[in-house]
Parts: structure tokens; C-alpha cells; sequence
């Protein structure tokens, strides 16, 4: 593979100084970006902030509970708002890989395997939501 030019270095790093902006999240969960970047962005990159938010506000919250969290207290209820906010990105992310996937022909076989894991991803996430808020986890 020959060496970039200096525009495609230029394009290379306007793409990534988008990434994580609040343009660049509007643009995944409309779908208008690629597979890989919707999939993986959407998924894995959004955990890379999600899970430190979660250890700085919510363990401290979970640790003053004591022994376990009592439905409807302020630290379940953040919880819940957490939980509920991680669902409603997982099914925008969902959405988007369904309205990218189709069209990602480079992608092959891949593109369905996305189609799949992404559905079994927002499965999972409304049926533990669910399980947690009936107390059956």
C-alpha cells in the first residue's frame, strides 16, 4: 500500500478530531456513518466513557446503600436512570446498525453477523433491565 498524501492525512485527521463530538454521536445514531465506526463506536467506544462515569458516581452511590440497593432510594433510582440511559443508546446503536448494514456490501457476511449481535445486544439489555427492576436478578 503506497504512502497517504498529504490530503488524505489532512481527511485522516479531520475524521478523527470528530469522533466522540456531539456531531459525531448524532451522525452514528442516524446511521449515517459507516459499519465498523456504528458498531464499534456505538458499542465498545461509548463503554470507554460509560463504565468510568459509572465507577465515579454510581459505585459510591451502590457502596453508601450498604448491604443492597432498596428499590426506589436515590442510589436505585440512579441506577435505574443509568441502566435506562444505556438502553436507549444500545437501541439507537441497534437502529443504526440496521440502517447501515444492508448497504455495507464491502462488509460480506460480516454486516448480518452485526445485524445479529447488535439484536441479541438489545435483547439482553431490555430483558436484565427488566429483571433488575422485578428483582428476579
Amino acid at each position: 500500500m503506497p504512502d497517504p498524501s498529504e490530503a488524505e492525512i489532512a481527511e485522516i485527521r479531520r475524521d478523527r478530531a470528530r469522533i466522540f463530538r456531539p456531531a459525531w454521536f448524532a451522525d452514528l445514531a442516524r446511521g449515517r456513518l459507516s459499519l465498523g465506526e456504528t458498531f464499534w463506536g456505538g458499542y465498545v467506544g461509548v463503554q470507554l466513557i460509560a463504565m468510568p462515569l459509572w465507577i465515579l458516581v454510581m459505585v459510591p452511590a451502590m457502596a453508601a446503600e450498604g448491604n443492597g440497593l432498596v428499590p426506589w432510594s436515590l442510589p436505585w433510582l440512579l441506577v435505574l436512570a443509568f441502566y435506562l440511559l444505556q438502553l436507549g443508546w444500545t437501541l439507537a446503536v441497534t437502529r443504526a446498525v440496521f440502517a447501515v448494514a444492508p448497504k455495507a456490501r464491502p462488509a460480506g457476511g460480516w454486516r448480518w453477523v452485526a445485524m445479529i449481535v447488535a439484536l441479541v445486544i438489545a435483547v439482553q439489555s431490555i430483558v436484565l433491565i427488566v429483571m433488575w427492576v422485578t428483582g428476579r436478578l
